[in-house]
């Protein structure tokens, strides 16, 4: 029964950050204009506000806070850390290098249907990189992982900032802009780049969710079991970092989402299983919403790059997490 409380709270949540979402901006629109929309009776330009900017920036938040909630979960489970997050990790910094140098070098536009595949490219080379030193005796190590992880993203950063300097005076404030993580701008090519990664990837993270179950049992567990240790920590470890990329691709360099989400949901639900996993995500999604929503009304005139906010929320929350005796 408390389970199905916390779903439908966490539903309502949706619905209201939906809403606030599809009203709230830079030109207001009333819950007149709403009704107006959905009964198809709004005028050219409420259409034009609500379907064709408000619409996808909110299916972005919902969409990216779903690819990297999940993205995390994923971390923590086959890392066994709880502090893995494919921001702190260096897997958002090695997607956003390389979309860097494409959009500041290569192309002119921001929403090319290569711009995933290229994301994943610096995430799978970060994700290399942490995997090389993350080991030991063979074996993920799970403080190496976060070291690792860290000096793998302070690099990457470093090479970002040069590549910042580099960048031609028309793509800077976009270029910065992005790094910052912002969803102002998205339209409907963003949403169909990022929608398919994720109708195609958590179908086969849900199917395998029981071998994700056995992992999160230690690797000693998991290979008594029956189960092929290095491949399916691989598999696990290719969505994740696909996850990871194609959310930061679509929503600018967001960090502490994969981290905070997963946290809560085994908090709230106490298994690990794939019900806590379609927690996290929901939650995941609910977080990056508001978070958009918030970074709209802070300031007065203009707003804030939602991962800025995120960033508020989540790094005491990471302190915190880090300072725990069990650390």
């Amino acid at each position: 029964m408390k389970k199905k409380v916390i779903w439908i709270l966490l539903l309502i949540l949706l619905l209201v950050g939906a809403y606030f979402s599809l009203t709230i901006g830079t030109l207001p629109i009333s819950s007149k204009d709403l009704y107006q929309f959905f009964s198809g009776n709004a005028s050219y330009a409420q259409q034009l506000i609500i379907l064709d900017f408000r619409f996808p920036r909110l299916l972005i938040s919902i969409l990216a806070g779903i690819g990297l909630s999940i993205s995390g979960y994923l971390f923590q489970s086959v890392t066994h850390n709880e502090l893995a997050d494919p921001g702190i990790l260096g897997i958002n910094s090695g997607a956003g290098l390389t979309v860097l140098i494409y959009l500041s070098f290569f192309s002119s536009s921001d929403t090319s249907w290569g711009l995933p595949l290229i994301a994943c490219l610096g995430s799978f080379v970060a994700a290399a990189l942490i995997y090389f030193f993350g080991r030991q005796a063979h074996r993920l190590a799970p403080n190496r992982i976060l070291i690792a992880g860290v000096a793998v993203n302070a690099g990457i950063s470093a090479l970002t900032l040069i590549s910042t300097v580099r960048a031609s005076s028309n793509s800077y404030q976009l270029v910065t802009s992005w790094l910052s993580g912002t969803i102002w701008g998205t339209t409907w090519q963003h949403v169909f780049l990022l929608l398919p990664w994720l109708l195609i990837l958590l179908p086969i993270i849900l199917i395998k969710g029981r071998q994700l179950e056995v992992l999160e049992l230690g690797d000693e567990t998991a290979i008594g079991l029956g189960i092929k240790l290095k491949r399916t920590q691989m598999t696990f470890l290719f969505c994740g970092v696909c996850l990871a990329a194609v959310s930061v691709a679509m929503a600018g360099s967001i960090s502490f989402i994969g981290l905070i989400a997963p946290h809560i949901a085994r908090t709230i639900s106490g298994k690990k299983n794939n019900t806590t996993l379609l927690l996290t995500g929901f939650i995941g999604a609910v977080l990056l919403l508001f978070s958009d929503i918030i970074a709209r009304v802070i300031v007065t005139n203009g707003e804030l790059s939602t991962g800025i906010i995120v960033s508020i929320i989540g790094a005491p929350y990471f302190v915190f997490q880090l300072l725990r005796p069990k650390y």
